[in-house]
């Protein structure tokens, strides 16, 4: 008696509309919602081809025009005014990845520390969830904010350091050196071609006249002691080590910098460290989210497990929650220096826009060129062929970047198969 009374309870809770709806009403509407999700699939595929198709034209059309400049010289040689046929892009490539090395090493850990602090340490009180959600936002917002802030601000705090330090100065020693630079004046010895280096004690004397004996070092770092030959005194020595270690009375020498390549001052002035660091600020808040949306796609049940056998918060955040979103996170790190090594305007606005260099960076306070930036200088050019040579540096720029993602994907693979 129950179990047929149950079917008509059922339908007589149902809306009205429902159980007196015309059959051929309800087929009607079941065939137009096909259709719109027809239409909705094919409106997604159009856009999606519409995207693909540009982007092809786009690459064919860099293809067309610059594949006459792919070749060994384009990547073995650098920038050259006097002739353009073979000009290069190596400085630029290292430069790059330099620029990338230190954005990636700072921005990275930064980045994943911070979103695992944001959301696996959420605070609990209500001033500090209040300040937690404060700097959410702000995060947020920070992710939107156009790059040529962010090298506008990198400029004001890694270049000059407010000016706390002391401008740096072409030529000149500025700022605060740490380590890494000996300074000496440069003079001319009586040999051809040869010159003393004599330890510059005043900095802020820019040259020297030697008008007595006075200490030299030379090319292994021992000390001697500068001769002066005045014409007065008699012919030049004959032999060529004392000539090697004698100047003409009052010769005058300019000062002179040895710098190794720890070398380091603040402020960091136009160097590919002050990039570096302007880069990892522009992709900061991009690592952050992601890391967070990885965070927070790890069930739940996990963290609890963990928690209930009696691990601490930081023992299931490593053990557990850490490693189940680790490729979400590498995702976004992915995306996000691939960003990084495009960034033309913050890079622009901390190095210049000079491209005549013809190595990487020798020293850590030293400036590179980097490929969008040679690109852009390349593209602003009216001879065409730098308009060629620029479109060769696109494909190059293009290939570099897919070889860096598919070195991380390959990285993330392995760290999830484990």
């Amino acid at each position: 008696m129950s179990q047929s009374a149950t079917p008509e309870l059922q339908t007589s809770r149902l809306p009205t509309a429902l159980v007196n709806q015309d059959p051929s009403v309800a087929a009607s509407d079941a065939r137009k919602r096909k259709q719109l999700s027809r239409l909705f699939f094919w409106l997604c595929v159009a856009i999606a081809s519409i995207s693909v198709i540009v982007l092809a034209v786009l690459l064919i059309s860099i293809g067309v025009q610059g594949h006459s400049r792919l070749s060994a010289d384009l990547i073995a040689n650098s920038h050259s005014e006097l002739e353009p046929e073979t000009s290069g892009m190596r400085p630029a490539i290292i430069g790059s990845l330099f620029v990338c090395g230190v954005c990636g090493l700072v921005a990275l850990p930064l980045g994943i520390g911070t979103a695992i602090f944001l959301e696996e340490f959420k605070p609990t009180s209500k001033l500090l969830r209040g300040l937690h959600g404060f700097i959410q936002l702000n995060i947020a917002n920070l992710a939107g904010v156009p790059s040529i802030v962010f090298g506008l601000l990198g400029l004001t705090v890694f270049v000059y350091m407010f000016n706390v330090f002391g401008l740096i100065q072409v030529n000149k020693p500025g700022g605060w050196e740490w380590f890494g630079a000996k300074h000496y004046y440069q003079v001319l010895s009586l040999e051809p071609g040869q010159t003393i280096l004599i330890p510059q004690s005043d900095l802020d004397k820019p040259t020297i006249k030697i008008e007595g004996p006075v200490e030299a070092v030379d090319a292994d770092g021992n000390r001697f002691e500068v001769r002066t030959w005045d014409r007065k005194s008699g012919p030049k020595p004959a032999d060529k080590a004392t000539r090697m270690r004698t100047v003409k009375q009052g010769a005058v020498g300019g000062s002179y910098s040895q710098r190794s390549w720890y070398y380091f001052r603040l402020p960091f002035g136009k160097s590919f460290l002050a990039a570096g660091l302007t880069l990892s600020l522009v992709i900061l808040p991009v690592i952050i989210i992601a890391a967070q949306e990885a965070l927070r796609s790890v069930p739940p049940s996990l963290r609890e497990a963990s928690l209930g056998l009696g691990a601490t918060q930081w023992q299931t955040t490593r053990d557990v929650s850490l490693p189940a979103a680790l490729p979400g996170i590498m995702t976004g790190a992915i995306l996000a220096l691939g960003r990084a090594i495009g960034e033309a305007a913050p890079v622009l606005v901390v190095l210049g826009a000079a491209i005549a260099k013809n190595s990487g960076p020798q020293n850590l306070m030293d400036s590179v060129v980097t490929m969008p930036v040679l690109i852009f200088n390349w593209a602003g050019r009216p001879q065409a062929v730098y308009q060629e040579v620029a479109a060769a540096a696109i494909i190059v720029l293009l290939i570099v970047l897919l070889a860096l993602n598919s070195v991380a994907i390959y990285v993330r693979n392995k760290v999830q198969s484990y």
